[in-house]
């Protein structure tokens, strides 16, 4: 990012507009004063935290859970995921820009529970660390060009998994991917490689590889469960999703016990 000093009185809209037009999310929803963008309004009409809060949680809420957060993008979730009583939220996101817009995230919306990290997930989630009561991933799976090692991996440090995924079948517009036969712990898959075409635009906000590799559905259930978070919650299904299909998934792991 290009060096800026300023000479203007000091403010949140400073900081938005060091990435003017290229925010991803609408933060006239967090601060009305901001300009009301195209972006995502995923600080407070966005219901997926609430939905995994509602199947994942305690009685609607996050009240002592410590929560990792795969890919925050901008930091949307991560407000809500505070606001619903999260005892901590560890956002680890590979994107450097986005990370520097997240703490910017943070310093407007005042978060004090959440940490946002730089790197990438499957590292952080490789590398000694605690276990967390929730893994809360929305937007990343599908992003991931080995998305089976991070449920692998996932499931290894949390009991609970929230997603939030395209998926592949077979339809026209997704006709760019290209089957890609695997074996992951014995069990014959098949992953969907699509490669990349908009990395060098300035709104990419995709993975941090070249290629990315889709999952069918079925397949997704049965590698959850192959790695013990079996009780699976399918809250919305949507087919003709804009882009390809598209599951929001509760997973959790039987009689996995609630944080004190």
């Amino acid at each position: 990012m290009k060096r800026v000093f300023l000479t203007t009185t000091p403010s949140h809209r400073n900081a938005y507009d060091l990435f003017e037009g290229r925010w991803a999310s609408d933060l006239s929803e967090l601060l009305p004063e901001l300009p009301v963008g195209g972006g995502l309004p995923g600080f407070r009409a966005d219901p997926r935290p609430r939905q995994a809060a509602e199947v994942l949680g305690r009685g609607g809420r996050f009240d002592g859970y410590d929560i990792l957060e795969l890919g925050p993008l901008e930091g949307a979730h991560t407000c809500q995921l505070e606001g619903l009583g999260a005892n901590s939220v560890t956002a680890v996101e590979s994107n450097s820009e986005a990370f520097l817009k997240s703490l910017i995230v943070k310093n407007i919306a005042g978060l004090t529970r959440s940490t946002f990290l730089l790197g990438d997930v499957s590292r952080h989630l490789a590398a000694p660390g605690p276990r967390y009561d929730l893994i809360f991933a929305c937007g990343i799976l599908y992003h991931m060009f080995d998305p089976l090692e991070l449920i692998r991996l996932a499931a290894a440090r949390s009991d609970r998994l929230f997603l939030w995924t395209h998926y592949y079948a077979a339809q026209p517009r997704l006709r760019r991917h290209v089957p890609r036969p695997v074996e992951h712990e014995g069990m014959p898959l098949t992953l969907h490689e699509l490669t990349y075409r908009d990395r060098g635009l300035a709104t990419f906000w995709g993975g941090n590889q070249g290629k990315t590799r889709w999952m069918e559905l079925p397949d997704l259930i049965r590698v959850l469960a192959h790695h013990g978070l079996s009780e699976t919650t399918i809250i919305t299904d949507d087919p003709d999703f804009v882009n390809g299909p598209a599951v929001t998934l509760a997973a959790r792991r039987p009689g996995a016990s609630s944080p004190a």
